[in-house]
């Protein structure tokens, strides 16, 4: 899963040059970076272990810079932990930082949003848009804050979905579209308890108009079969719409399969209406699979 903090991470394999500086910004120098791409809890709990037995005590200068990394640290063993003690261990570390910067209160408002503590969430998010460079802004990931903040008191996925965007059939730019699916893939969707059906229509859409911009990879299509299918309840237009992917995969099986639904579950007008556009989503699979008229 994608996170958004401003993380920086350093190898602590000098304890004797620790103790030859009063500057942490000069012992912090000293140390490789690595970043939150490099996926591996092993080294996550390295850097945690050994900056907490680090002796601060003989820093005079820079401890801002150790809180800050300290913070990281914390919030980047979350990912693998999923513990919410490494969140509260994050926010008690910025909040030891006598100056802080754009990313830390980012970073703040995005920990206190995910422990739940949005009015605190929200004194930061301001912060960091007071702060910030307009042309400088995370956008995407301040409307995820925003999200969860401000609409968390609403329980019934389609109430909610009428604030957010919305894959349409009209036209869309590729940033709209992908910003959408990521916005859906990284909902909790655990807070609703109506209407989730809503959600996977959502969802298959926004993978299915997202094919183009994945380097036209079929997995995407997949996705949407896939959530399609989480839906309780089918309706006649995702029947249409599983059976038109399994036809784009060349899976005659599958869109033979859908199509029979389809059928079972549409007006002999609305089939008629679409029996010359079936027709062409079945070329090739009338040699491989016989299908009634």
């Amino acid at each position: 899963m994608t996170r958004f903090f401003v993380f920086i991470f350093f190898i602590l394999s000098s304890p004797v040059f620790a103790q030859s500086t009063t500057d942490y910004a000069v012992y912090q120098k000293q140390h490789q970076t690595i970043g939150c791409q490099v996926i591996d809890s092993v080294i996550f709990a390295q850097v945690l272990t050994e900056l907490l037995a680090l002796d601060t005590t003989q820093f005079t200068s820079n401890l801002d810079l150790y809180h800050r990394d300290l913070s990281q640290a914390y919030g980047c063993t979350w990912l693998f932990s999923k513990d919410s003690s490494d969140y509260r261990n994050a926010v008690k570390q910025l909040s030891q930082i006598k100056q802080p910067s754009i990313s830390d209160q980012f970073n703040m408002a995005f920990y206190l949003a995910e422990l739940n503590e949005y009015e605190q969430a929200l004194v930061h998010l301001n912060l960091y848009l007071a702060m910030s460079p307009p042309d400088q802004l995370l956008t995407n990931e301040i409307r995820l804050i925003k999200n969860k903040c401000m609409y968390r008191q609403i329980t019934d996925y389609k109430e909610y979905r009428n604030t957010q965007n919305k894959v349409t059939c009209t036209v869309q730019d590729s940033a709209t579209i992908v910003t959408i699916l990521y916005d859906l893939l990284l909902l909790d969707t655990n807070r609703f308890a109506t209407n989730l059906d809503y959600y996977y229509q959502d969802l298959g859409m926004a993978y299915y108009k997202s094919y183009h911009f994945f380097a036209k990879d079929p997995l995407i299509y997949h996705k949407a079969i896939a959530a399609y299918l989480k839906q309780k309840v089918l309706s006649s237009d995702y029947y249409w719409n599983i059976m038109h992917l399994y036809f784009l995969l060349h899976d005659c099986v599958g869109g033979e399969k859908y199509f029979e639904l389809f059928k079972q579950h549409t007006s002999k007008a609305i089939y008629k209406e679409r029996k010359e556009e079936i027709s062409r989503m079945r070329e090739g699979c009338d040699k491989i699979t016989p299908h009634p008229n």
